[in-house]
């Protein structure tokens, strides 16, 4: 209200040019609603636009990366990339695009803020950024515009004069929203309520806090209490000092509550990001909905359509202060880190179900109550706390979802570093969990740290088969060495996981076994553990999970490979699963190679290496991918030639992410099975010339004397390939080498 020439100037400013620019001005001026307005009305002209709210981040913390995560987040780029910084993620993503960022609340950070910014700036030529700030960034491109206030009635204004002003206008706006009844002028009530205008120094935070005094007081008592006891004449009134006003107004908004609600109100600072009912009857105390309800009342409090309450900043921090007096803020913020503690340990515990995608939503929007979280245990050294919030994070598997793995890695290393008396399984799990998470990511190099550090905590503490540890071992042999080695370990983990009751840690050993079976060949193991994948996913009603089963159904290894993929890859879009629906493009494009459409399949392995930029999902770091990408680019280049494929992979990389939606779910010209097709690791120029010989029906001792070897060294190479191939016999590794043999 009262911003339009301003916004109007603002907006100009951006479209002529203008980088950085900063507004700046006293807490409660109204900064960032323009900021936010301002977003609202240049939307349209950029490409992506976002605010990214800065003010619970903890300047103790590794803040650049914080900020950077907090921009990645707010603009939903998925960063499943763990080598990449967040900043690197940013650059690389907003190449040619038009962006306009709205930094807010950025004063406490200012340096870390100013790093990542000045860096965005040079590398991103259409960036503009919008920071909230007290204090400028002091960055060569910087605009500094500062906020006034809105205009408040002058001295002696008539009461149409008054009523002109903006201060004016909001108050009596806000008033009658809270149903206060209209005042008279010429009255001692209209009197006050100009007064109260003039007072308010136009800030508009201390407006509403007036106007929602004015319900409980009416005008002229607000007047008083703000006052100081003094009613002073209009024309004798000054507007006072910015920081002042919002303080007295604070105060009085205090002592109009009851004690009960200033304690409430404090206790309630400690959560970061808002909260809802059971949150706070959990961590404030029992019966707290009344007393909400007078918060909300007094414009302490906002909440949504959704039941969840937020506080402003200056409110929030200025419960804090109080919380401080009283002496509770070790306390409240101990029993705000249980409350985080339970909440993310029923996630773990119970996602894997029809709720999994509420569990999900859920973790993602507490991020900010389990940063404060993990802060708190930083700061007070209790890793482990910590670590057990960190590791059902991981369990959850939100991390992958929502994309941000970086975060809870950077929340790891934080604790971690906190050396503990003696080894504790908690700290082991945690290294399991990081493990996992990097081995997904395909992050070899760090998975290896955190897989010696296990080991040796799980040697001291004769925890090693216990099926995280199984577990972990099995993901390891399986993605990053594409060893099937790996498949009795995950299966020897879903079984445990299930015989204690971890249903959803039961289900991802479970996925990995069939996924892993699926991809390198092991047939019967691929036939029944995915047949008990889509079972178990079905029978707990859990929706992603149903999605990753469909998937595994139509790898090579199965006997007869069911083509499921436009069953889920729809689930997956409607989610918002990119990084599922990434992987199911790819095995979309391995299918389309295999049935004869080379030049489809082509422009979907194109098309997904352009998702995974988009997305930050990188497949190249497992194993079992790369050998079925090979091998259905070897499939394309005999069909159609190299350059025919290089002209097509390169037509896919220039498709939107709707367009290589729409080119997997077309139609494919085949049945819905297929004979298994099964992708081994690569046999040596040996192993190859061997296998020929063998084919043409040589005997071991006819091989040695061609190739001139002993004919032990022969008995060998046969050994490892079938072993290789999981044949039994050379019978079957002659006929796959006269059907195979030529395709790798």
């Amino acid at each position: 209200m009262g911003r339009d020439e301003l916004l109007g100037s603002l907006a100009g400013t951006v479209r002529q040019g203008a980088r950085l620019v900063t507004l700046s001005g006293a807490g409660g001026v109204g900064k960032t609603r323009l900021a936010l307005a301002l977003l609202h009305r240049m939307a349209d002209d950029f490409d992506l636009s976002a605010v990214v709210h800065l003010a619970d981040l903890n300047p103790s913390e590794d803040a650049t990366t914080a900020v950077g995560q907090s921009i990645v987040t707010a603009l939903g780029v998925a960063d499943h990339q763990s080598q990449s910084t967040p900043v690197e993620v940013l650059l690389d993503h907003l190449q040619g695009k038009r962006v306009l960022l709205v930094l807010d609340n950025a004063e406490h950070i200012l340096d870390p803020v100013a790093d990542v910014v000045i860096a965005l700036l040079t590398e991103v030529p259409q960036l503009s950024v919008i920071t909230t700030t007290r204090h400028r960034l002091d960055l060569p491109p910087e605009r500094v515009v500062a906020v006034p206030p809105v205009s408040i009635p002058e001295a002696n204004a008539t009461p149409e004069q008054a009523r002109g002003s903006e201060a004016m206008e909001l108050l009596l706006d806000r008033a009658a929203a809270t149903g206060f009844p209209a005042v008279r002028e010429g009255t001692a009530a209209w009197e006050a309520v100009v007064e109260l205008a003039r007072w308010s120094g136009g800030l508009p935070l201390v407006i509403e806090l007036i106007a929602a005094q004015m319900g409980v007081l009416g005008p002229e008592k607000t007047l008083q209490r703000l006052d100081g006891g003094r009613l002073l004449a209009t024309t004798a009134r000054r507007a006072q000092p910015h920081h002042r006003t919002l303080t007295q107004a604070l105060d009085v908004s205090w002592d109009l509550c009851s004690p009960e609600q200033r304690r409430l109100w404090a206790r309630l600072a400690v959560f970061s990001g808002g909260f809802d009912l059971e949150a706070a009857e959990e961590v404030c105390g029992e019966d707290v909905l009344p007393l909400l309800a007078g918060l909300v009342r007094h414009s302490v409090l906002t909440v949504g359509g959704d039941g969840r309450y937020q506080q402003l900043q200056p409110l929030r921090g200025y419960g804090l202060r109080h919380l401080d007096e009283f002496g509770e803020t070790d306390q409240l913020r101990e029993k705000h880190c249980h409350w985080v503690r339970r909440l993310v340990a029923t996630g773990a515990a119970e996602w894997f179900g029809s709720g999994e995608l509420t569990w999900l939503a859920r973790i993602h929007r507490e991020l900010p109550n389990i940063r404060a979280a993990v802060n708190w245990c930083v700061a007070t050294k209790d890793a482990e706390t910590g670590l057990g919030i960190v590791t059902d994070v991981i369990r959850t598997r939100a991390h992958f979802f929502a994309a941000f793995q970086r975060t809870v890695l950077a929340w790891a290393d934080d604790l971690l570093a906190l050396e503990p008396a003696e080894p504790t399984l908690t700290r082991m799990t945690a290294h399991t969990s990081l493990a996992f998470t990097l081995i997904a990511l395909g992050d070899k190099e760090c998975s290896v740290h955190h897989r010696d550090r296990y080991w040796e905590l799980a040697r001291g503490l004769g925890a090693e088969s216990a099926p995280q540890v199984l577990f972990v071992e099995g993901c390891h042999l399986v993605l990053s060495l594409g060893d099937t080695s790996g498949l009795p370990l995950l299966r020897q983990a879903r079984d445990a996981f299930r015989a204690v009751g971890a249903r959803g840690d039961g289900h991802m050993a479970a996925h990995l076994l069939s996924a892993g079976a699926g991809l390198l060949g092991v047939t019967e193991i691929a036939d029944a553990a995915s047949a008990d994948l889509l079972a178990d996913a079905e029978s707990h009603g859990a929706p992603w999970a149903r999605t990753w089963a469909l998937w595994v159904l139509g790898l090579p290894a199965h006997s007869r490979p069911r083509y499921l993929l436009h069953e889920c890859l729809p689930a997956q879009i409607e989610m918002g699963d990119r990084w599922g629906s990434t992987w199911t493009v790819e095995a979309s494009a391995w299918w389309r190679a295999r049935i004869g459409e080379p030049e489809a399949a082509a422009r979907l392995l194109g098309g997904c290496v352009g998702l995974q930029q988009r997305h930050g999902v990188g497949l190249g770091g497992l194993i079992p991918f790369q050998r079925q990408r090979q091998q259905a680019e070897r499939r394309i280049v005999a069909a159609i030639g190299a350059a025919a494929f290089r002209a097509a992979y390169t037509e896919g990389t220039r498709l939107t992410a709707e367009e290589v939606y729409d080119l997997a779910l077309r139609p494919i010209d085949a049945p819905g099975e297929l004979r298994a097709d099964v992708v081994v690791a690569p046999l040596t120029a040996t192993e190859q010339k061997v296998a020929k010989l063998v084919a043409a029906g040589r005997s071991n001792g006819q091989i040695a004397e061609e190739l001139h070897v002993s004919k032990r060294t022969v008995e060998t190479h046969v050994g490892r390939m079938l072993a290789k191939l999981h044949f039994t016999n050379r019978t079957q590794l002659a006929t796959w080498y006269g059907t195979q043999g030529s395709d790798g």
